[in-house]
Formats: C-alpha cells, sequence, structure tokens
C-alpha cells in the first residue's frame, strides 16, 4: 500500500491549528495527527472537521486527536502553531517571554519522536521561535521553516488587488525581512499586476498606503477580532505543507537562516525559497531597491535583537 504522508499539527486545538488542518484536509495532502495539551480541543477540532467532509468532497477519516507528543513519530512534516496568541495593543516582541518556553519544550519532543522531519513554524514572535526551533532540534536550516512570508505577502497581494481594483489573482507581489509590523519590507519594485508594474496603476501616495497597511495587517485583524487571525495563517500554513509534502518546488517566501544571501548570516528572515520534500533546499536572491536595502537592513538587526532576547531561553 502506498504510504501517504504523516502531518503533525502541534497546537491544533487553536484557531490557527485548526485551519491549517482544516486547508489540508480539504486539499487530501495525507493523514493528519492533531496535537494539543489538552486532548478535547485536538478531538472536538478533528471531529468537527471530519463532519464537513461529506458535503465538502474530501476524505478526513484517517486523522489522529490527542494530547501524546509520541503521536508525531516519523511524521514527514510537524506545523507547529503552539503559543499564546497576540493581544491587542501587543507587540510580537512581547511574546517572546512567554512563547520561547513553550517552543523549546515542544522541540525537544520533535526531535525525538521526528528526527527527519520537515519543521513549520507558525508560533510567534515567528522570526526568532524559527530560531529557538533550529538551536533546539539542531535540524539543518532546510528542515526549519517559519511561516511567515506566505502570509505578509497574500496581505500586500490583497491590498494592492483593493487599492488596484484588480483580481488579485493577476497581482504578484512579495513581502521579505522581519514578521514585524515595523521590520518587514514589501517589496514595490518587483510587484506587478498582470505583468504590468504596479506604478503604472497606483500613484506613490497609494502605494505608501498599501505597503503601511500591509506592514500593519496582523495588528489590523487583532484589534478588530480580538486575537491574532487564523484563516489566512492557516492557508498560507497549508500551502506550504502541500509544497513539501507534494515535491512542487515552489518558490515562496519564508524565514529561514541566511548564511550569506542578501548579505546577511547567521540571522533569521524571511526571503523566497524553493520549497520540495527535502525542505527549503534553495534560497533565491534578487535586486532590491535602495530604500529596500536599507529596510531589509534594519529588519535584519532588529532579527539580532530578538534572536539575544530569546537566546536566554535556550539555557
Amino acid at each position: 500500500m502506498l504510504k501517504r504522508p504523516k502531518i503533525a499539527i502541534i497546537g491544533a486545538g487553536g484557531n490557527v491549528g485548526a485551519a491549517v488542518a482544516q486547508w489540508a484536509a480539504q486539499k487530501e495532502l495525507g493523514d493528519l495527527v492533531l496535537i494539543d495539551l489538552k486532548a478535547g480541543p485536538a478531538e472536538g477540532r478533528a471531529l468537527d472537521l471530519t463532519q464537513c467532509s461529506p458535503w465538502e468532497g474530501f476524505n478526513n477519516t484517517s486523522f489522529l486527536a490527542t494530547d501524546k507528543f509520541e503521536a508525531m513519530q516519523d511524521a514527514d512534516v510537524v506545523v507547529m502553531t503552539a503559543g499564546v496568541p497576540r493581544k491587542p495593543g501587543q507587540s510580537r516582541e512581547e511574546l517572546i517571554n512567554v512563547n520561547a518556553g513553550i517552543v523549546k519544550s515542544i522541540c525537544g519532543d520533535i526531535k525525538k519522536y521526528a528526527p527527519n522531519a520537515v519543521l513549520v513554524v507558525v508560533s510567534n514572535p515567528l522570526d526568532a521561535m524559527v530560531f529557538v526551533a533550529k538551536q533546539i532540534t539542531g535540524f539543518p536550516r532546510e528542515r526549519v521553516i517559519g511561516s511567515a512570508g506566505v502570509l505578509d505577502s497574500a496581505r500586500f497581494r490583497t491590498y494592492l488587488a483593493l487599492a488596484a481594483k484588480v483580481s488579485v489573482e493577476d497581482v504578484q507581489g512579495i513581502v521579505l525581512g522581519a514578521h514585524t509590523d515595523k521590520d518587514m519590507v514589501p517589496v514595490v519594485s518587483t510587484a506587478m499586476i498582470g505583468n504590468v508594474p504596479v506604478t503604472k496603476f497606483l500613484d506613490a501616495a497609494k502605494i505608501t498606503e498599501v505597503v503601511e497597511n500591509t506592514k500593519k495587517g496582523g495588528a489590523t485583524l487583532t484589534g478588530l477580532i480580538g486575537t491574532s487571525a487564523w484563516l489566512a495563517p492557516g492557508a498560507g500554513t497549508a500551502l506550504m505543507v502541500e509544497a513539501i509534502v507534494r515535491n512542487q518546488g515552489r518558490v515562496l517566501p519564508c524565514s529561514v537562516e541566511l548564511a550569506g544571501e542578501f548579505g546577511v548570516t547567521g540571522a533569521f528572515l524571511g526571503v523566497p525559497v524553493k520549497l520540495t520534500s527535502a525542505g527549503a533546499v534553495s534560497v533565491h536572491e534578487f535586486d532590491l531597491s535602495a530604500s529596500e536595502k536599507e529596510a531589509f537592513g534594519k529588519a535584519h538587526a532588529a532579527n539580532k535583537e530578538l534572536m539575544e532576547i530569546a537566546r536566554g531561553f535556550l539555557v
């Protein structure tokens, strides 16, 4: 019998974990293992999702919901969404004090039970948590990937489409840098609508507005909902999982440890990577404008500060 990919989602009782499970089930990506510190919520999410399948046309009867971390044994992909969500007015940096310890503990179990998995980190503050995950697991950089650029880029493309009054399907755009409100870098210089530069559709003032809306996109939703968003983060993360388990070779913006790319070494920032069954197998550089290079440099500096804070939780 052919082996279906085994996908473990840690923190599946929460909104983001449940959204990842929903998109993964709809895409028939593999057998799902839903893990949460509380078994009840994980089982409830799985059962609720399974009861969608008669109408939505997917088969989600192959799942396991549990509070036992050993259930991720030999998983092909582990998605870590565990952690406390951001509250209104709270910065992602402030979350380090809470979530670093959670991520550290979970990564010990991932290293033990799924030593060959590709680990996709969703927990915030994202770039710092990818750093913690890599230090604790000891996995090579291609197998520790942060899900942030896919979300930020989706927001960038959405705001561009709304501003230009065009279909979002015809908008190409990418966000690099850190997954923080002030240090992400929406790349305007390469953004296109139907292969036409966005500057042909929008004036400078409107583009600046789009950039600012993108950078504060998470905070906007937190203020409106009262907690972090989950549908778009879940969809973006499931897109990454799909690229991995189906060995698609998609080029998507993800947070990885840089080794000289974009002039940065040792920091964890969002950049275009090629995703295959082996993980983020390559980083792809491209030219940035002078202002974008400056913004990327500031993101690097901010990332180093977060890494130093997070480093204190590794001892």
